[in-house]
């Protein structure tokens, strides 16, 4: 099962020390913690949206179409991943839905 990544430490030894995806505006960083869990995390910046109900709102697009995935459950168990969005403008959310599903799917090619 998939769930949020709160601990500080390995949020920042994951930016510290994991690899990078980029796909158009979206960063997605993974760091392998081989520690049984698969977590994530989602950044939306405060320079490019003032607006916390912007941000939310976008936060909450990533997190649905990351559970609607499905790659998802193909992730090796151990890995974790933060998705940071670098649009400047809210995207709808079946093309967000299709950018995270590439950005998963490349983070899969990458574990073969």
């Amino acid at each position: 099962m998939i769930s949020s990544l709160k601990s500080e430490k390995k949020i920042e030894l994951l930016f510290n020390e994991g690899s990078l995806i980029k796909k158009d505006g979206l960063l997605l960083k993974f760091y392998f913690f081989n520690d049984g869990l698969v977590k994530y995390g989602v950044s939306v910046p405060k320079k490019k949206f003032k607006s916390a109900v912007k941000r939310n709102l976008i936060k909450r697009k990533i997190r649905e179409s990351v559970r609607g995935s499905g790659c998802f459950t193909l992730l090796p168990v151990g890995v974790s991943f933060f998705i940071i969005y670098n649009y400047n403008s809210v995207l709808e959310s079946k093309k967000l839905c299709v950018l995270v599903d590439s950005l998963l799917k490349k983070l899969l090619a990458s574990f073969k």
